[in-house]
């Protein structure tokens, strides 16, 4: 299907709104819409809000008004059929009159998946399909992955020396990398629904595990893995628990005769405590069971996509069990000789050259005399 200039230039103003709602609309995907009239002006246009309000559809149906009759408009992701949270986008545009809709890609979601888009076309509506599907797809890479696979989108970021370390003889690891390095991790952050990390960066670090852009703060739920619940009171997530999903995944699931409050599930409980932290209980017979019972609740607790930022265990663990999807790592422009490795691997699961991970579509960005590479396993 052949596209216009003009159809290009407002598709990449619809992309440029949905990339700018990353980290806003979890767990719902982020959606550009951009309505033009018949004098190539653009009448309404908006991203997606926050999950349970109006989908960027109708925001830039509501910013035209009258002006979307007969107009196009340009959508990076297929318009809603069903009743959800909001009632169906497609009706939404049939009844404001627009006379034609071209769409970047098809949701896969089996809920929408096609619904729209024949709901559209049954009513009259000129429908094009395909415009920048690539762009559109790496956007919500995350949420596409997860509504196919039935998992979250896992995403693993390490900040390294050039001999691959991550802290110091001390134990020390602020800072590896440069600022500006440091400002794209908050970019990365922003992209992910949950920003997950061990006990021992907990402990140490004792990090916001918020995403700081600009002067835009984004809250993703924060999840610490702890084999036990004695956690300091006066840690950050804990004094604001209020900021954010806080979650800690802990074992084992009780002690005898120890009653649940909360959700059961087959892969493990959750108990919220009184001040909304929530405590995921797992106890399964090994560590990449552990790893699936936690990727398995995370999915049906709304989580489409985690991003590992340390430490050494728990990425090490995800990657001996093959549950990456993306890594980002950094380079600082520094050699320690010792320390703390990145990667280190139990003994059965060491890899051989033949059989090693590797990378693929990898990307390499310079940040001074830091670097960064990444890619998908």
């Amino acid at each position: 299907m052949s596209f216009s200039d003009q159809d290009k230039l407002f598709m990449r103003r619809a992309l440029s709104l949905a990339e700018n709602a990353k980290g806003a609309t979890f767990p719902n995907p982020a959606v550009g819409a951009v309505i033009v009239n018949k004098y190539g002006k653009i009448v309404g246009e908006a991203a997606t809000g926050a999950c349970g309000g109006p989908h960027a559809e109708k925001r830039a149906l509501k910013k035209a008004g009258a002006a979307a009759r007969d107009a196009v408009m340009y959508v990076t992701l297929e318009p809603c059929a069903h009743f959800g949270r909001t009632p169906p986008c497609a009706d939404e545009i049939i009844n404001a009159g627009i006379g034609k809709v071209v769409v970047s890609l098809k949701d896969p979601n089996p809920l929408v998946s096609g619904k729209g888009l024949r709901r559209l076309k049954s009513r009259g509506v000129n429908v094009s399909t395909g415009l920048f599907a690539r762009e559109a797809a790496l956007i919500n890479e995350d949420f596409l992955w997860a509504i196919a696979n039935k998992r979250p989108w896992v995403s693993l970021k390490l900040a390294m020396t050039l001999d691959g370390r991550i802290a110091d003889c001390q134990n020390r690891s602020k800072w590896i990398t440069s600022e500006a390095a440091r400002i794209e991790t908050q970019e990365i952050r922003r992209r992910h629904g949950a920003i997950a990390v061990g006990k021992n960066t907990f402990l140490h670090d004792d990090p916001k595990l918020t995403a700081r852009c600009g002067k835009k703060t984004y809250y993703p739920a924060r999840i610490v893995f702890s084999s036990k619940l004695n956690t300091p009171a006066d840690k950050y997530l804990l004094t604001r628990a209020d900021e954010a999903r806080t979650i800690f995944v802990v074992s084992p699931v009780r002690r005898k005769g120890e009653k649940t409050r909360g959700l059961e599930s087959p892969y493990g409980s959750i108990i919220k405590s009184n001040d909304g932290i929530e405590y995921w209980h797992i106890n399964k017979t090994s560590a990449a069971e552990n790893i699936n019972a936690f990727l398995n609740m995370a999915y049906t607790e709304g989580l489409n996509s985690i991003l590992i930022e340390g430490g050494q265990q728990l990425a090490s663990g995800f990657l001996e069990c093959d549950l990456v999807n993306k890594a980002y790592l950094f380079y600082g422009n520094k050699i320690f000789g010792g320390g703390k490795d990145g990667i280190m691997f139990s003994r059965e699961r060491k890899r051989t050259l033949a059989d090693s991970f590797r990378l693929k579509d990898v990307t390499h960005r310079s940040f001074g005399d830091d670097f960064m590479i990444s890619g998908y396993f």
